[in-house]
């Protein structure tokens, strides 16, 4: 069994680059995502109305990295995953939703605070170690 902690980005996702190479390795394990919900839920801009059918649930909870108000869970079809990726890091600050949380099997294994500029990721210490080669800044923020 892999010895997987949980890591804290120590810097600012700034380059689009860097926040979609460390977006692909996570979208292709996770089997959904979550965003928080900043604005009214009922009154969705176009962008995001076009990723109904993939909504699983709404609801409110409490036991996320970072809980804040309404969530929004959509399976991740490739009409998601685009969306995510369309997104440089920067813009989901403010947008309707925002704190992306990439989940497998219920728990989170990429996690953000955006208006912080926080991201946490759940890795071992080897792929922390490679994630850090690339110039990122992971550091340990709890064994989970």
């Amino acid at each position: 069994m892999k010895d997987i902690k949980l890591f804290a980005l120590s810097e600012s996702i700034a380059e689009n680059e860097k926040w979609i190479a460390l977006l692909i390795p996570y979208l292709e394990q996770a089997d959904s995502v979550e965003f928080n919900t900043l604005y009214d839920p009922t009154n969705l801009n176009q962008e995001l109305e076009s990723l109904k059918s993939d909504l699983i649930e709404e609801g409110e909870r409490s036991d996320k990295i970072y809980p804040s108000g309404i969530y929004r869970r959509y399976r991740l079809s490739e009409r998601v995953r685009k969306f995510i990726l369309s997104k440089p890091y920067k813009d989901w600050s403010n947008y309707q939703f925002e704190d992306l949380s990439l989940m497998k099997d219920g728990a989170e294994i990429l996690a953000t605070i955006t208006h912080e500029n926080y991201v946490f990721a759940q890795m071992t210490e080897e792929e922390r170690k490679e994630f850090n080669e690339k110039g990122y800044e992971f550091g340990l923020l709890q064994e989970i």
